[in-house]
């Protein structure tokens, strides 16, 4: 009887253990965002009461892109500035239409087209960070892998 040190495993128990661990972190977060539902729409609190879970489930996906980004699970070879620009517009567009349905949709604060513009800039600035974040991570990764591999 072999006592091998606790977590010291092999390449397929490696790769079951991520697999478990991939679905149960999608189950949680499926989990999460049903929960944010049902509390919005069948118990109708205030969005103000769960905004902590909106929060949590936001930075969790913020960083778990970066990882992949770093560690080169989403692999991006070259860095095009035309693939960057369009997924920056992309992002500015889903930040645009989450804030004008969480202003005039989900709360009662009724958000006129001026103000919904002067949200722009920040929607701008925080799409901005988010797409250097992720470029930098994913430009920091190929670096490491690259180096690994020499």
């Amino acid at each position: 009887m072999s006592k091998k040190p606790f977590l010291n495993m092999d390449e397929r128990s490696k790769q079951i253990a991520g697999k478990v661990i991939a679905i149960m972190y999608f189950l949680t977060i499926i989990a999460l965002q049903i929960d944010v539902i049902v509390r919005q729409f069948v118990f109708d609190q205030n969005i103000h009461d769960f905004e902590d879970l909106a929060i949590i489930l936001t930075i969790n996906s913020l960083f778990l892109i970066t990882a992949l980004l770093y560690f080169g699970a989403i692999s991006i070879q070259k860095l095009k500035i035309k693939f960057v620009l369009i997924f920056y517009a992309w992002i500015v567009v889903l930040g645009t239409i989450f804030t004008y349905l969480k202003y005039n949709v989900f709360t009662d604060a009724n958000l006129s087209f001026s103000q919904l513009m002067n949200k722009l800039v920040i929607i701008f600035t925080i799409s901005g960070l988010i797409v250097l974040f992720w470029m930098l991570f994913s430009i920091l990764g190929k670096r490491k892998i690259d180096k690994e591999l020499d």
